[in-house]
């Protein structure tokens, strides 16, 4: 890896390596002046440039104690990608290599890449500090989750997984992914079969394409993990843990972790045919799931599509509990800076005008209280974003805003009508008051993924009513971003969508 000199920072360039059916590729050296002539023509919101053997992305820099664009950008240099190098039609070597290894061997496979991971805990530094120069998350957060990277890769957690999730007829999931089970009788045999899987994932969230591969490995299946904007630099890291720690393995040799430009026809085009895959997964916005979808009528495809968090808050938080009620409601407003799918936007609270906006009051003053101790990253867009609301269409609402200086950095705004659609996802909740609890029903839908209430009793007495409308999950008010091991996602359990099930 030195040799190559890959994932150092280097004149504001980082080279970023891509695994190719287990084969390290690396991108060829380029001169800054180069990349910057390439980018010299371009608007300021330009991404990404093809070059001769290489492609760019460049992400503004970040200074971390402002956290606030440092005015210099970082750029990610990385090798082409050949389309036909990722698609494996060799069933017979499939057969007789990977899809035989046992839950066992996937198991002490990950035990390898742990070991590797602690062993190497400078190298697990360094990408840290790499991901911070342009990520929009705080320190403290970056710092837990590549802690949490043992724990996403525990042979307990990933048994759990296996076994929840390909579970059937009272038989744990292992049993179907080891072989054939005999089911009632002697002749009726089930098997959970592997797949070739893409997996084309989003940024949003750094965890999106570690877990994308884990979900690839526990399944024995030969995938393809289509890195994302914003989150590149953690799969590049999967991609030499993998590489360095078992490269000879057949989970190894059978995935792919790599970058293109989404509709780039090159690449797309026969990597989306009918033969290519048995199973893509796609995350992201409207507009890249309708293009994927479109494209890939005739193979199996999980759409895991953007959707929100909401809140519901009851009466009872006015009698005497209020502030920890607002304390346990801003835990879910701050999840991954209000970008991940379980991050709550919109706060119904139950009551009258005056009391909404005793709630408001006091999560301003919440929100305050967690920006001074960690400053948080509003971009451009999302302040100009906050000043176009209050001259506009929601002129006539309540604001109780924070700022530093004449910058925006959280805050509430109380309206009783508002279109999910204006929302900035910059530390702005949104408070619409509610006479009770069934008046804020009628605005739950398929596109909102996590309700928290509170207090308990409210929430038992509405999940049923809410979950029918389409809500995936419907917790405490303060834990919707708990997560388990082997728990549904989107109202799926993925790996049992990610394998076949066979008859035989």
């Amino acid at each position: 890896m030195r040799s190559n000199d890959v994932l150092t920072l280097n004149d504001g360039i980082i080279k970023v390596p891509f695994l190719v059916k287990g084969k390290l590729i690396v991108p060829p050296h380029i001169d800054r002046d180069l990349i910057e002539k390439a980018f010299s023509s371009a608007d300021n919101d330009t991404t990404y440039a093809k070059l001769m053997k290489a492609q760019v992305i460049r992400e503004p820099a970040i200074e971390r104690k402002t956290m606030k664009y440092s005015g210099d950008y970082i750029y990610q240099l990385m090798p082409t990608v050949e389309a036909e190098d990722l698609i494996e039609k060799d069933f017979e070597m499939l057969s007789r290599t990977l899809y035989s290894l046992s839950v066992d061997d996937i198991l002490k496979y990950l035990d390898t890449i742990l070991a590797y991971l602690c062993k190497n805990r400078k190298l697990v530094s360094q990408i840290a500090g790499l991901y911070a120069k342009t990520s929009e998350y705080p320190d403290t957060l970056l710092d837990k989750w590549f802690a949490s990277m043992t724990e996403t890769l525990n042979r307990k957690n990933a048994l759990q997984m296996i076994d929840a999730e390909l579970s059937y007829n009272g038989k744990p999931g292992r049993d179907f992914l080891n072989g054939w089970v005999k089911i009632d009788d002697e002749m009726t045999c089930i098997r959970a079969m592997p797949t070739r899987q893409l997996h084309i994932t989003a940024g949003n969230v750094p965890e999106v394409p570690i877990i994308s591969a884990l979900r690839a490995v526990l399944t024995k299946s030969a995938a393809v993990i289509k890195l994302p904007y914003g989150a590149i630099i953690p799969g590049a890291f999967v991609a030499i843990a993998a590489y360095n720690a078992a490269p000879d393995h057949p989970i190894t040799k059978n995935l792919s972790l790599v970058y293109w430009q989404g509709g780039d026809e090159s690449v797309e085009n026969e990597l989306f045919a009918p033969d290519a895959f048995d199973r893509i997964v796609v995350w992201g916005g409207p507009t890249t799931i309708a293009a994927v979808q479109s494209k890939t009528p005739f193979t199996k495809t999980i759409s895991l599509n953007p959707r929100y968090g909401i809140s519901l808050i009851g009466k009872e938080a006015f009698s005497g509990t209020l502030q920890e009620t607002i304390d346990k409601a801003l835990t879910d407003v701050i999840a991954y800076n209000q970008k991940a799918c379980i991050s709550s936007l919109v706060h119904y609270v139950e009551g009258t005008a005056e009391q909404a906006d005793e709630y408001a009051r006091g999560l301003q003053h919440a929100f305050k209280n967690y920006g001074d101790k960690t400053p948080c990253f509003i971009s451009p867009g999302g302040q100009g974003n906050i000043k176009r609301m209050k001259r506009g269409r929601y002129a006539d609402a309540k604001w109780y805003l924070n700022y530093k200086g004449d910058d925006f950095i959280s805050g509430v705004m109380v309206t009783e009508e508002f279109d999910i659609l204006d929302h900035p996802a910059s530390f702005l909740v949104v408070v619409r008051p509610v006479a009770k609890f069934e008046d804020a029903l009628k605005y739950i839908h398929q596109s909102v993924s996590t309700v928290g209430i509170f207090p308990e009793e409210r929430r038992i007495e509405f999940k049923d009513r809410i979950l029918a409308r389409g809500v995936s999950s419907v917790l405490p008010l303060g834990q919707c971003e708990k997560v388990f091991s082997g728990m549904p996602h989107d109202g799926m359990m993925i790996l049992n969508q990610l394998v076949d099930w066979k008859l035989g």
